[in-house]
């Protein structure tokens, strides 16, 4: 049983269509070579890369086996899934950058404060652009969840909504202690009110992943007409040139106060969490690594997205239920 479960688990790197016509010879492949022996571990890396490659393949991500309409879909919610880490590092800007103008001198104002309104400006139309494809999603994900009795629905809704529900009272309690706190306490030298913006920060990412992947697994059942994908995938390529302008933005900032106003970057949050720096605060890196991911999602994503346009696909893509 043991060498059973152990087998299954490496299998479950694989998507489930790949398991079901090649599963049974890879276990017993395994089950001939190693018998009750622990797998190697480099085997163990092969096997979950592979597997991880071949679910890229099948989701349309990588390969031509995919149709166009399959690509635009997946360079879509690529994109979806690089603004997603955009919103966290989005987050720690703007509450790293609060009473940023009062540190630097009005003479070295310019090029922080156009980086900044290019930043702010950049993720609400953002915000703005998801919002309106979500709208134009709806009548199609209503069609999904009439069709199946709204069983494919009502669960990951549920699940959402006790996410939002617990990452708002957070939120709120945190405004509300803030109100009652001097500036130190604020900044670390409240261990109670530090406790409850981990647990608030931890809500949210639960929550913004939450609905992540809701979104890509209801879209994943929803059969696109050509015309809607093509809207949609515009509007991901809008949105990766928007994350672009605001990681630009954000390095402009960055680089200015570095050099204007390095005791800011020092005395901002997460300053002493890891280490202290006046020009590689540990927040800033990273809101670095979330962008710079994020980045490379859009791009590739842009690039799925740029090849189901060259092709000419079948008028609707039928995606297949997960059950």
């Amino acid at each position: 049983m043991k060498r059973e479960n152990r087998s299954n688990r490496l299998l479950r790197w694989y998507p489930p269509t790949w398991r079901s016509h090649y599963g049974a010879g890879l276990l017993a492949l395994l089950d001939d070579t190693y018998g009750a022996k622990s797998v190697p571990w480099r085997e163990r890396w092969s096997i979950a890369t592979k597997g991880v490659a071949e679910r890229a393949r099948e989701a349309g991500i990588t390969g031509t086996t995919v149709n166009a309409n399959g690509r635009l879909l997946a360079g879509s919610q690529l994109v979806l899934c690089g603004w997603s880490l955009f919103i966290v590092a989005g987050a720690i800007f703007a509450k790293f950058t609060e009473h940023w103008n009062d540190s630097v001198s009005s003479v070295h104002r310019t090029f922080p404060g156009v980086s900044d309104a290019v930043v702010r400006t950049a993720g609400i139309v953002g915000v703005l652009l998801v919002l309106a494809a979500a709208a134009f999603v709806l009548p199609s994900l209503v069609r999904l969840a009439r069709r199946e009795s709204w069983q494919s629905v009502r669960r990951p809704l549920k699940k959402n909504a006790l996410a939002l529900s617990i990452s708002i009272a957070l939120t709120t309690s945190v405004a509300l202690r803030a109100h009652f706190l001097n500036y130190h306490q604020r900044n670390g030298g409240s261990p109670g009110y530090v406790v409850i913006v981990l647990l608030a920060g931890f809500a949210v990412l639960a929550t913004l992943a939450t609905m992540t992947t809701t979104a890509l697994s209801l879209t994943r059942q929803i059969d696109f007409s050509r015309r809607l994908l093509r809207n949609l995938s515009f509007a991901a390529l809008t949105l990766s040139v928007l994350m672009l302008s605001i990681a630009v933005g954000s390095g402009i900032w960055w680089i200015s106060e570095a050099r204007f106003a390095p005791k800011f970057l020092e005395n901002s949050i997460g300053s002493g969490i890891l280490f202290t720096s006046n020009t590689l605060p540990p927040a800033l890196l990273l809101m670095a690594v979330l962008m710079f991911i994020g980045l490379a999602m859009a791009l590739v994503g842009a690039t799925r997205i740029a090849s189901g346009f060259s092709d000419h696909g079948p008028h609707r893509v039928a995606t297949s239920s997960p059950h």
